[in-house]
């Protein structure tokens, strides 16, 4: 190969490389503060939403001592107006109980999720809205319409696993060892 058509290819190349990597957005950046005043609300009604469907343990002998466990991680907070914010993060749940010294687990959930939140009049924030992607159909389309185009491309490419931190949740909560083993139903 000549020289000419090295320098040719290695400047199509690095081209390419340019326009790809101007492609892709910027993950958004999160207020540290407003992630810490919204995270709590967000959590408590991602739980209760999860406890009211209920899960695999739900119709169980454990049904009187399960309990979800959840960890999100936020990826976007957008502010609306009059204070209200719309938070996007991806979400890590699992439904768990204690049988003997064995923590035993029912339905897991990975999902993103949307929730809206407004002021509560007491300097705080009560959700007003939550959603999530369907299954199948639609997931995708859903992560587009709902998260600013850098959100999406983070919520699409996000592989954190929480597993390990909602096991030990719920072994101290159930007062297990730190080493009881995980079983399913």
């Amino acid at each position: 190969m000549s020289g000419a058509r090295v320098w040719w290819y290695a400047g199509a190349y690095g081209v390419l490389a340019v326009m790809v990597a101007g492609c892709t957005a910027p993950a958004p950046d999160v207020d540290p503060t407003l992630r810490k005043a919204v995270q709590p609300v967000v959590h408590d009604a991602l739980v209760a939403g999860l406890e009211k469907e209920g899960g695999m343990l739900a119709d169980s002998s454990l049904a009187s001592t399960a309990r979800w466990f959840c960890a999100e991680k936020v990826v976007e907070i957008r502010e609306m107006d009059g204070g209200a914010v719309k938070v996007g993060l991806v979400t890590r749940c699992s439904e768990l109980a204690a049988r003997g010294r064995t923590l035993v687990e029912g339905t897991g959930v990975r999902a993103p999720w949307l929730v809206e939140l407004s002021m509560d009049g007491k300097g705080g924030y009560h959700v007003r809205r939550q959603d999530s992607p369907p299954d199948g159909v639609g997931y995708d389309e859903w992560i587009g319409r709902s998260f600013s185009q850098g959100g999406a491309e983070v919520v699409r490419h996000e592989d954190w696993d929480a597993t390990s931190t909602l096991e030990s949740a719920a072994r101290t909560h159930f007062r297990l060892p730190p080493d009881a083993p995980v079983t399913t139903l």
